[in-house]
């Protein structure tokens, strides 16, 4: 198989026994001549015994829309049987499905790797079961077969609707208006479904889903529904609803919205099921408490979907009145008029006008690389929590759970980026090692060349060098003999061209994995990049990179960083401001473009720690008094007339305070240190 061919979106071994039994079953039932085809042939081999019978190669794509209808099996079927009346060949690695994917979706594994075979020339026939598989807008079906196939000099067939793009003259007129007829059979579906749904709602019964605050109630007289479940409808939710008149209340004596969030998740309170984190969110908990079912009017039809071809997505449209059933219900009340009108008109109140167009501004590299910090606190082995903008202009981020992390702090990113960058230049430029490191790594490298590879690219160059040999004998043959014989030796000679296109394909790409993977650096080149990327991280921090240099400042970020800043939020005994501070493995070889042979062979990889905010004046020095104190066994003096001579404003009060300070944001008890840290006493 071609190794551009993804195999997402291919068949899997059961599809794939069965489309050769069809194969089978329906070549015999037509007394087809198959002599010389063996179904465990390899691809190859197959092909070019069918296009020495004089078969057509052949591509199926198969979809259905939802994970209840399991049409797979039969669209491949009809469209084999379809195959072989016409004397084409369909191998079973050249089917592509997507289950259970909208047809609204212009990226599907199965679509996507359908491109691929037609772009390789592996088939010349695409093959689909109705032309509404493809894509769910008829317009979009058309551009498909008109761009990727025709255009392309290759043949599509949609079996059931009998369109043939060989049929030049018709197959566009057959295309759209079949996909006229869909668009007008989906109304006309929507419009009868809508009609019974409405009579469902009118007698009391549930209707799509139930909101927060509300649980369904089987009806044992009522009739099931279509899928042989039981009927129900919708009831108070004791606990819920009391939930519900303790927030109104807390809103109305000025809780904040974000206040009323937290405490609700807190609190357990219920969620809808069709949310995906499992938690009560801002807009939500906004909409919960402005539905007009709190009051017990229900409506049904108040918005509809529509497909919206500018967006290339489903919209939905708010309906007119007179579009819209209301019914009201008592026995579904939660809320009171009045607490519910003040809450509408204080929600009202919040609301902010239509925002106007965006100022162009700059692009820099804090916009760019939010997405590497990640929430230390709700990041699981399995799972790394991202970090979002948030605040004024987007100018802070913070963990995506927002009032859910149990570590929340915002940070500003530009602060935060800037004093990665200044780190990593730092190790750059500290870092004498660095050099030599990456130049042993590339000789040895070079030394350790992949043999495998060596022998694997003579092995395929000797088989190029065969097939052309073969495509060049018969070249010289075409033209001889009898009509039977020139057409045996064209069937041969595509055959032969074929193999030795897959030979050739083959021979490059193993040149390209050499070729990268015996690439030596030399010192003046690691030097060059050295200063470059200590250039780049410096300009990037004061935003005077233009728009294509912070794209490569961003590389060399993600690249040292490893694509991963965890962000720890310390929060400090007796104080509401918290520290921040970003931690990383930097990978320094990696910003030399280093292959994954030389990953974990060079410098140490020891976490390093970054202040992503300024912390306060005493945690700021208290590494450094560690080190005085405990290292060059300083006194507390001696320490603050060193720090001094630093530049630090400090006294011997400050030393001690910042000392016990540095154990506790270790967590660790602090050590009684002798007077004067053991020294003498000086004589006066």
């Amino acid at each position: 198989m071609n190794s551009n061919i993804p195999s997402m979106g291919a068949a899997n071994e059961k599809l794939t026994r069965n489309a050769g039994m069809w194969w089978s079953e329906m070549t015999a039932t037509l007394n087809l001549d198959l002599t010389g085809f063996y179904s465990e042939a390899t691809l190859e081999t197959r092909i070019a015994w069918a296009i020495s019978m004089g078969y057509d190669i052949g591509t199926i794509y198969s979809r259905f829309s939802t994970k209840l209808q399991h049409s797979t099996d039969d669209q491949v079927r009809e469209n084999i049987q379809w195959a072989a009346r016409n004397h084409i060949y369909v191998p079973s690695e050249l089917i592509s499905v997507d289950e259970g994917v909208k047809g609204k979706r212009t990226r599907r594994a199965g679509l996507d790797r359908t491109k691929a075979i037609l772009g390789e020339r592996l088939a010349k026939v695409l093959l689909v079961y109705k032309a509404s598989r493809l894509f769910r807008q008829s317009g979009k079906g058309y551009q498909f077969i008109n761009e990727e196939v025709v255009e392309e000099g290759l043949r599509a067939v949609i079996t059931s609707q009998g369109i043939d793009t060989d049929d030049r003259k018709t197959w566009k007129l057959q295309l759209q208006i079949h996909g006229i007829m869909d668009d007008m059979l989906l109304d006309a579906i929507a419009d009868h479904v809508r009609t019974g749904l409405t009579g469902l709602f009118l007698n009391g019964y549930t209707t799509g889903a139930i909101g927060i605050g509300y649980r369904r109630k089987v009806v044992p007289e009522a009739p099931l529904t279509n899928r042989e479940l039981p009927r129900t409808m919708p009831e108070v939710a004791p606990e819920a609803a009391e939930l519900i008149r303790e927030h109104a209340q807390l809103l109305l004596d000025g809780m904040s919205v974000r206040e009323g969030v937290r405490r609700w998740n807190a609190a357990g309170g219920p969620v809808d099921p069709r949310a995906m984190s499992g938690k009560l969110n801002y807009p939500c908990y906004r909409r919960l408490f402005v539905n007009p079912r709190l009051i017990g009017k229900w409506e049904f039809g108040r918005r509809r979907n529509q497909f919206s071809t500018k967006l290339d997505n489903v919209k939905q449209v708010e309906q007119p009145e007179d579009e819209v059933t209301t019914l009201q219900c008592e026995e579904l009340r939660i809320l009171d008029d009045e607490t519910f009108e003040a809450l509408r008109s204080m929600f009202d109140a919040k609301k902010t006008g239509p925002r106007g167009p965006r100022k162009p501004t700059k692009l820099q590299l804090w916009d760019l690389t939010t997405e590497l910090f990640l929430c230390e606190s709700c990041s699981k082995p399995d799972e790394s929590v991202r970090f979002y903008q948030t605040g004024a202009q987007g100018k802070g981020m913070q963990c995506k759970n927002g009032d859910q992390c149990q570590c929340k702090s915002a940070v500003q990113r530009q602060g935060a980026v800037e004093a990665v960058c200044e780190q990593l230049t730092k190790l750059l430029a500290q870092d004498t090692e660095l050099i030599e490191s990456v130049i042993l790594k590339s000789q040895e490298l070079d030394a350790h060349a992949d043999h495998d590879l060596d022998a694997k690219l003579a092995r395929a160059r000797k088989e190029l060098s065969v097939l052309s040999n073969r495509v060049k004998d018969l070249f010289e043959m075409s033209g001889e003999g009898t009509e039977a014989d020139r057409n045996e030796i064209k069937a041969r000679l595509r055959a032969a061209q074929s193999q030795r296109n897959a030979a050739q394909s083959e021979v490059n790409r193993l040149l390209r994995t050499v070729d990268g993977t015996t690439k030596t650096l030399t010192v003046e080149q690691i030097r060059e990049r050295t200063t470059e990327m200590s250039d780049l991280l410096s300009k990037a921090a004061s935003g005077e990179l233009g728009e294509d240099s912070v794209y490569k400042a961003l590389a060399v970020v993600r690249a040292l960083t490893g694509g991963a800043i965890m962000v720890r939020v310390e929060l400090r005994k007796n104080r509401k401001r918290t520290n921040v501070i970003g931690v990383f493995v930097p990978q320094l070889i990696r910003g030399f473009g280093s292959s994954p042979q030389t990953e974990g062979n060079g410098l140490a990889t020891q976490p390093v720690t970054v202040w992503l905010r300024k912390p306060p004046r005493m945690d700021a020095i208290a590494q450094r008094v560690h080190e005085l104190i405990d290292f060059e066994k300083m006194s507390h003096r001696d320490a603050a007339k060193q720090l001094q001579r630093e530049g630090h404003k400090v006294n011997s009060g400050n030393v001690w305070y910042s000392y016990h300070r540095w154990y506790e944001m270790q967590g660790l008890e602090v050590p009684k240190v002798p007077y004067n840290n053991g020294k003498k006493r000086r004589s006066g």
